[in-house]
């Protein structure tokens, strides 16, 4: 009897284990199924078992520099960006790429990133902006003092009367006065009152954050303005229309971005981890507004040859610096010409000029050596310590252009 006891206390033990073991595995699976923020969570720890992943899924093209593949580990490793495409083109006009990591977010499931794969371009985009109002100004429709007043003809009278007085050398070199840091951020991203470019009368009713051409801000409202004045000047064709035509873009991979994915683009390394967990980086912007700030997209490929085209234009092209602006070019972020960032160590170095972009969960970035050679960088991903990473890759680059001449 005894043993018979022991033996129904034994199953009721392991049955109630059991019973258990299923409860809390039901409660722990429920538990992230409906807490999207603790679900994130996890997969965020799972980055570095899925970087190194992306790391074995390197391919480049024939002798390429083998700082083209050390580039997209360290993005990988360093920057939250399991999936790269990186380009060169040499001061020869010879064409080198490499590509890495995997076309959705669950590595070797999903395709490996091609050289065709296609990234946002994010503030990158802002090249084509200023280089169609540098070909105005060279083809006498335009100068760099013309007043936006004189063009966007809804400014008028307006609250701030040093509105009126902007011009577009000011708007090229963010220098007009909107100040993204201010408590009306005129930034374009959900920050301050809607104005370009569906309510350009709003103008009329802002302050600027500081006087015209006293400091710089960078500023998005800026270029979404250049962009109006490029439709302006083009028989009031839409921007995006101009510059597809201009610059040929039917004969390449870049196509303007709108608020969804594209079949063939790649899966962005965005976790949310805010209270909800969600985000939808596809709909966080209004991408046709901001068109002529952040809206190309493309591969790494067509985005150095357009650059590297771009920065063969006759001055003032988009590698031009203003002689009225004075700053540091030794410091990394410090200079802003009327495209690019301009970086020289010192006076007998060389100079690599730099346009970079972030939107959730990608990076992008060009440069451009002195004395001939372009790299483009597209990243699914953006490093946690900001800037300070970006311009660990932009050292990296300069050396390995620098090194080159």
């Amino acid at each position: 009897m005894s043993f018979k006891k022991t033996n129904e206390e034994l199953s009721y033990a392991t049955y109630y284990i059991k019973l258990l073991f299923i409860l809390v595995a039901v409660t722990f699976i429920a538990y992230y199924y409906v807490n999207i923020s603790a679900r994130n969570n996890i997969w965020q720890k799972t980055y570095p078992v899925r970087s190194q992943l992306s790391i074995f899924k390197i391919n480049c093209s024939n002798d390429s520099p083998v700082w083209l593949a050390n580039i997209l580990k360290y993005q990988a490793r360093h920057n939250n960006a399991p999936s790269n495409q990186i380009a060169y083109i040499d001061q020869q006009g010879n064409l080198y790429h490499c590509e890495n990591g995997y076309v959705d977010q669950y590595p070797l499931v999903s395709d490996p990133i091609s050289s065709q794969t296609r990234f946002r371009y994010a503030s990158v985009t802002k090249l084509w902006t200023a280089d169609a109002i540098l070909s105005l100004i060279k083809d006498g429709k335009l100068s760099l003092d013309t007043k936006l007043s004189d063009i966007i003809t809804e400014i008028k009278a307006p609250k701030d009367p040093n509105i009126s007085e902007i011009t577009i050398r000011q708007l090229l070199l963010h220098r007009a006065g909107f100040d993204r840091y201010s408590v009306f951020g005129n930034d374009m991203f959900g920050i301050g009152k809607p104005i370009c470019p569906d309510n350009l009368q709003g103008l009329n009713d802002i302050t600027l954050g500081f006087a015209p051409n006293t400091k710089t801000s960078y500023s998005n409202l800026g270029y979404c303005l250049l962009g109006e004045v490029i439709s302006r000047l083009n028989a009031d064709k839409p921007y995006k229309e101009v510059i597809a035509q201009q610059y040929q873009l039917f004969d390449t991979s870049l196509k303007f971005v709108s608020n969804a994915a594209m079949p063939d683009e790649v899966s962005y390394n965005y976790v949310e981890t805010g209270l909800t967990g969600y985000a939808d980086i596809y709909t966080a912007f209004d991408y046709d507004g901001l068109a002529s700030a952040a809206g190309l997209s493309g591969n790494a490929i067509d985005l150095a040859q357009q650059v590297r085209a771009m920065a063969a234009k006759p001055a003032p092209n988009i590698l031009s610096v203003d002689s009225k602006v004075e700053c540091d070019r030794s410091q990394i972020e410090e200079c802003y010409g009327y495209a690019m960032i301009p970086y020289q160590p010192n006076e007998q170095s060389a100079t690599v000029y730099f346009r970079d972009g972030s939107l959730l969960g990608l990076s992008s970035l060009a440069a451009v050596y002195d004395q001939g050679g372009v790299v483009a960088l597209l990243s699914n991903g953006t490093p946690n310590n900001g800037v300070e990473g970006n311009n660990e890759v932009k050292m990296m680059i300069y050396e390995h252009l620098a090194a080159a001449q």
